[in-house]
């Protein structure tokens, strides 16, 4: 995946035209601090069959991932939201593979979009 198709661009220039540049480049490194946290909350709530602590964390990780437009990242996130809101985790791993699968791509995208941003280059 390219970081094209992972993040839109276009999603990451209104994030930016509605607060500004540096406000935006602080909301990612947020995401790329707290990130890594949520899938880990996934993993925790899979292995513990908890169904709360894994809603909570794909919910967050979604909202996250929608915020820069992550469209490969935060539909999967929403299933896997959607699955664990019904109490249940039966498809939760396969669900969990994707969202892990998906992640990295991710992250080098919101990093390649932060860097051009704090080097004031416009979004990707």
């Amino acid at each position: 995946m390219t970081a094209a198709l992972v993040l839109n661009p276009a999603t990451v220039q209104e994030l930016v035209d509605s607060l500004d540049a540096e406000f935006a480049v602080q909301l990612m490194d947020a995401f790329l601090k707290d990130s890594p946290h949520l899938l880990e909350d996934i993993r925790q709530g899979l292995r513990h069959d908890d169904a709360e602590l894994v809603r909570r964390a794909a919910h967050t990780l979604k909202s996250n991932s929608l915020t820069f437009g992550l469209e490969q990242l935060a539909p999967r996130c929403q299933d896997l939201e959607h699955l664990a809101a019904g109490g249940g985790l039966g498809d939760a791993e396969s669900l969990a593979r994707s969202v892990e699968a998906c992640y990295a791509p991710a992250r080098q995208a919101v990093q390649a979009a932060r860097a051009d941003l704090s080097q004031g280059r416009p979004s990707p």
